[in-house]
């Protein structure tokens, strides 16, 4: 009777996580919805996420969905699946987000593994949510609903960052050559990120709007951070020297350090160009084998691999003015850093977990002998997967431009997309511009 209740009780728990990101990791679920994207076809992508909506992930698929149907032109569609998403936030702390640490939500799954924990989101996620919120804002013409988004994107970096260092002094780290092998890997691939949690695109597109709207000392506040992220964009050191002489704020001191202000003359209007390049890499798994008390253990860990090359930078020609965008946000580094600042966590979860799984192990073989004993090494084996969940449709690179240009109306062509923008004296022309995939998305409006 104990081998076969073991027996049930083992193939009932494995039926009721087949839902789950367990057997079917989340990248792969993903593949169709990539699919439908790199052929064009928005609504076909939607269709594939709706079944995730009503989810433990629900947070994860109501972000993808937002992403798809504004790739797809939904502005409406995309603002009621943001709100979704943050209406899931809402139910966290930022310290749940950034450690996982809300153990109320772990009890079923830190004994069995990290994808049966509800997915609570990245803090680089959030903030990109209300990225991409203030844009829907922007395309209905609402300026102040923009605002507020950006006021929450601000304010996401600024608390994300605190509860990850408030969060880190309960830790302590777990030595081990593999782990540490696997960790100086992630440094390398977030080399560009030196944390996930200040974002200069994000920055860099707050800081056009709070211009647009008559407060250039935000936007110098934002440009200024994104400028501490990425120190050696020139277009970022224009806008802070520009900026910076116009509020007669160490004028003198930024221009021997990056050259004279480029000032518009009359007749001119603004051009910010945000261009968005790519799909996120997805996370690759790493399993560590080893023996505990003689028994075979093996943990699975999470870790991003080297992609392939960088999105190149967006050239356009403006009314005779040649533009080409800079990188302001790798997003893929990012990505990699906030899985590298999560791993004292994962670890201490993962710790947890290896000690429940060893005593399981050992009731087993008491109870159930040799049969009892295989048969928890098999549900152990199957169920050691590494959590691969995160925000797939999100951009691999962020990049963008700022300038000046004669006032007039202008087509804009990027591959097979056409358009046209107006540039009017004093005022701000935001044009964005997403390529996933088959999928080229322009929009643009004069605030």
């Amino acid at each position: 009777m104990p081998k076969r209740l073991m027996v049930t009780l083992v193939v009932l728990v494995l039926a009721g996580c087949a839902g789950s990101s367990l057997f079917q990791p989340y990248p792969s679920r993903m593949v169709p919805v990539k699919q439908a994207l790199e052929q064009g076809n928005s609504q076909s992508a939607l269709a594939q996420l709706e079944p995730g909506l009503s989810g433990s992930d629900a947070l994860l698929y109501a972000q993808e969905s937002g992403r798809v149907a504004a790739l797809g032109g939904d502005t409406a569609a995309s603002q009621t699946f943001y709100r979704e998403a943050m209406a899931q936030y809402s139910r966290y702390d930022w310290k749940a987000i950034v450690s996982l640490t809300d153990l109320t939500a772990q009890v079923g799954g830190s004994t069995v593994s990290d994808n049966l924990i509800p997915y609570h989101g990245q803090a680089y996620e959030r903030v990109m949510v209300h990225q991409q919120q203030s844009l829907n804002y922007l395309w209905q013409g609402d300026l102040e609903g923009a605002l507020v988004e950006v006021r929450r994107a601000d304010q996401a970096q600024t608390e994300s960052l605190k509860a990850y260092q408030d969060a880190l002094k309960s830790t302590r780290a777990i030595e081990n050559a593999a782990v540490d092998a696997e960790l100086n890997e992630l440094d390398k691939q977030a080399g560009k990120a030196p944390n996930s949690f200040i974002n200069a695109y994000v920055l860099m597109s707050n800081a056009a709007l709070y211009e647009a709207n008559g407060q250039p000392n935000d936007a110098l506040i934002d440009i200024r951070k994104a400028l501490q992220v990425y120190p050696d964009n020139r277009m970022l050191q224009r806008e802070l020297v520009r900026l910076s002489c116009q509020l007669r704020i160490d004028c003198d001191e930024l221009t021997q350090r990056y050259g004279d202000p480029v000032l518009p003359s009359a007749g001119q209007g603004r051009l910010v160009v945000l261009y968005e390049a790519g799909f996120l890499p997805a996370r690759d798994s790493v399993f560590i084998p080893f023996t505990w008390d003689g028994l075979y253990q093996q943990v699975a860990l999470p870790t991003y691999r080297a992609g392939g090359p960088e999105p190149t930078p967006l050239s356009l020609n403006v009314g005779g003015t040649h533009l080409t965008t800079e990188p302001v946000a790798d997003l893929d580094a990012m990505a990699a850093r906030a899985l590298r600042e999560q791993y004292p966590f994962i670890l201490l979860r993962q710790g947890i977990r290896l000690t429940a799984k060893h005593n399981a192990n050992r009731w087993a073989e008491r109870k159930g002998g040799d049969l009892g004993a295989i048969t928890m090494e098999v549900f152990n084996a199957l169920t050691e997967q590494a959590d691969k969940r995160s925000w797939l449709t999100l951009p691999r690179q962020a990049q963008a431009w700022a300038g000046f240009i004669d006032a007039g109306e202008y087509p804009v062509t990027v591959g097979s997309e056409n358009t046209s923008i107006t540039l009017s004296p004093g005022r701000t022309t935001v044009l964005w511009i997403a390529r996933q995939g088959g999928l080229t998305r322009i929009q643009s409006i004069l605030i």
